[in-house]
């Protein structure tokens, strides 16, 4: 085991520390075998078994900007969204998910209006995205693509130049900001949680990915610091 991993494995061993899981568990609490799930930028595969929700649930779409959903194989049907319009009916699902998505939205109203129509009543929009006010947002935000490229590259051990990460833009990474957008599309309540994991982006420097657990272990350590906490986990709610 290197010498990261290590670092890694002592800090974060236990799987309670796993964001992807807490996150995927919160959104299968709200799903039967008669649902009908829809990824809103599903993206390629994930190959995280945690993730696939195919096979659990009655029918998984997956609709995306990007071409490359359409060769995801962890979907019954794929599409490409054009013109902002989602391609279904209304009322079509009992859940949308949207994994990391929102800090790349442009047009957040629009956005959030298709998540609810297409969404039947009583369904849910079930979301994580980052926390604008946490200090790997704010460095994202001020910091130029070309640079956000090369350090997310970088931190995922990918070739130069291999994978083009999505600009983002977080005009929708506050919770305020949140609940306002949601009531003009029409949903009723948010439930939000934040959470603080794992200093993914910290990994490649040892000094500090030390500093990074020492803020996750502060900003865990009370309710008051929660909103310095890296992610917002929630739960839009569409009116019965």
């Amino acid at each position: 085991m290197s010498a990261r991993a290590a670092l890694i494995q002592r800090f974060y061993g236990d799987p309670r520390h796993d964001g992807t899981r807490r996150f995927y568990e919160d959104v299968r609490r709200g799903l039967t075998p008669q649902s009908r799930v829809l990824n809103l930028g599903a993206g390629p595969a994930t190959g995280n078994p945690v993730r696939t929700l195919r096979g659990e649930v009655a029918w998984v779409a997956g609709a995306d900007v990007d071409p490359c959903v359409l060769d995801n194989p962890e979907l019954d049907e794929a599409v490409l969204i054009s013109g902002g319009r989602l391609p279904f009916p209304d009322a079509s699902f009992d859940m949308v998910i949207s994994d990391y998505v929102f800090e790349h939205v442009r047009a957040p109203a629009p956005f959030l209006a298709e998540a609810a129509r297409v969404l039947r009543p009583g369904g849910t929009l079930v979301f994580r995205t980052p926390n604008l006010a946490h200090y790997v947002a704010v460095i994202s935000a001020l910091t130029p693509h070309a640079a956000h490229a090369r350090l997310a590259n970088a931190v995922r051990r990918n070739p130069a130049g291999s994978q083009e990460p999505w600009r983002t833009c977080y005009r929708m990474n506050r919770v305020g900001r949140l609940r306002r957008l949601g009531q003009a599309a029409g949903f009723g309540c948010l439930d939000v949680e934040m959470v603080e994991t794992e200093p993914v982006y910290l990994r490649f420097f040892a000094p500090l990915f030390l500093l990074g657990v020492a803020y996750e272990r502060l900003v865990n350590s009370s309710p008051l610091l929660a909103p310095l906490r890296a992610n917002i986990f929630g739960r839009f709610t569409k009116p019965s």
